[in-house]
């Protein structure tokens, strides 16, 4: 059994350790080595979903040139020391918009970036933070669409109440109609008795002429 789990555990291990690879990212005409991870989310779900991660750690990175750079911050889940961290956030390609490339590029000093063949185990703990960016880009999507959804909820419910009102206001005015209709037959009914009764006067004045 112990020997199953101790294999487990290695298999574990060299699966999180090649679970990214190592690409390029380009920046200030630089080609800057970056661990490269592909996502199923936009890009612009993607990178805010890291970027609110690491705001909430009390860093807030500058961009420059589609490049967020971090300066001096500390991700204990890599290293005790301060780190500069790139991130680029790309589309996968022109067809496949909803889905997305992370570059993580990390230095521990001024111009040294970690590459592939360097620390193993520096490497297996960034791979493990990357490994968390599928998770964190899934519920910014997730989040996004309940907002969206909350706003045709509320676009709904408005509908709704408008239509509600039209219909009060319609029954309004089809209540005065009506009174309207029940006011003018009466109407008509006094206007009928004194027609007949001018008839009458007419009659009475006619048959007083003098043949």
């Amino acid at each position: 059994m112990k020997k199953f789990t101790l294999l487990a555990a290695l298999i574990v291990s060299v699966l999180v350790t090649n679970a990214q690879s190592f690409g390029e990212l380009e920046w200030q005409k630089t080609k800057i080595p970056a661990v490269a991870l592909e996502i199923p989310q936009t890009s612009s779900v993607t990178q805010d979903a890291i970027v609110k991660k690491l705001a909430q750690l009390g860093y807030n990175g500058k961009e420059s040139k589609g490049v967020v750079v971090y300066k001096g911050i500390r991700i204990t889940e890599i290293s005790s020391e301060p780190l500069d961290i790139y991130l680029s956030v790309d589309r996968k390609s022109r067809k496949e918009k909803d889905a997305s490339t992370v570059y993580f590029a990390v230095s521990g000093a001024p111009g040294q970036f970690v590459k592939a063949g360097d620390d193993a185990i520096l490497i297996q703990k960034i791979n493990a933070y990357v490994n968390n960016f599928p998770a964190w880009a899934e519920a910014e999507a997730l989040e996004r669409d309940i907002k969206d959804q909350e706003y045709r909820v509320k676009s709904a419910e408005k509908k709704a109440s408008d239509l509600q009102n039209d219909s009060d206001n319609l029954q309004k005015r089809l209540k005065k109609l009506q009174d309207d209709i029940e006011e003018n037959k009466k109407n008509i009914e006094k206007q009928k008795t004194e027609m007949e009764n001018q008839r009458k006067a007419l009659d009475i004045l006619k048959a007083r002429r003098k043949n």
